[in-house]
């Protein structure tokens, strides 16, 4: 491959990337990456959103909701319940 490309050089078919246009390649690169990452958290954020207004997911948990959950309040009455026994 190289060789090939060398062969090229010095055939004058292609030309060398200057320092310059090397360093805006790059620079379009990374930012088309970072573009896509952004673009695929937008989508799935929205895709979220979607179940949960459809019903096909339940909503996250508030705080308060956590703490008044009716199965911790089942599992700790257990407990004291073993204790006393």
């Amino acid at each position: 491959m190289k060789e090939e490309l060398g062969r090229k050089f010095k055939e004058g078919k292609i030309q060398r990337e200057s320092e310059e246009n090397k360093e805006n390649n790059a620079c379009v690169f990374v930012q088309r990456r970072i573009r896509g990452i952004i673009a695929r958290k937008h989508v799935e954020r929205l895709r979220e959103e979607e179940m949960f207004f459809l019903g096909m997911k339940a909503r996250p948990k508030t705080a308060v909701e956590r703490d008044n959950c009716p199965i911790k309040r089942m599992n700790a009455t257990r407990r004291e319940r073993k204790l006393i026994q």
